[in-house]
């Protein structure tokens, strides 16, 4: 498997996640032996529902940018 990151080569790592209510719970994630890299299932559905809200923020900014300002004297 390459990184989606950087390329490199990825390996099984074994991860503790401290957040679970039920204790530490190990999981298993490619970790990239380049960059560090971890790419899990839910680490990546979680990366893509924040680039989708991410494009929704940005094409409604591009959206309201087509209004021109009017120009407003200095007072000189």
């Amino acid at each position: 498997m390459r990184c989606p990151r950087c390329r490199g080569f990825m390996v099984v790592d074994h991860f503790t996640d401290m957040q679970s209510d039920s204790g530490p719970l190990w999981l298993r994630a490619w970790r990239c032996v380049n960059c560090g890299e971890v790419v899990e299932p839910g680490i990546t559905v979680l990366r893509r529902a924040q680039r989708s809200r991410l494009a929704r923020l940005v094409a409604r900014l591009k959206k309201g940018s087509s209004h021109v300002p009017e120009s407003v004297p200095l007072g000189v």
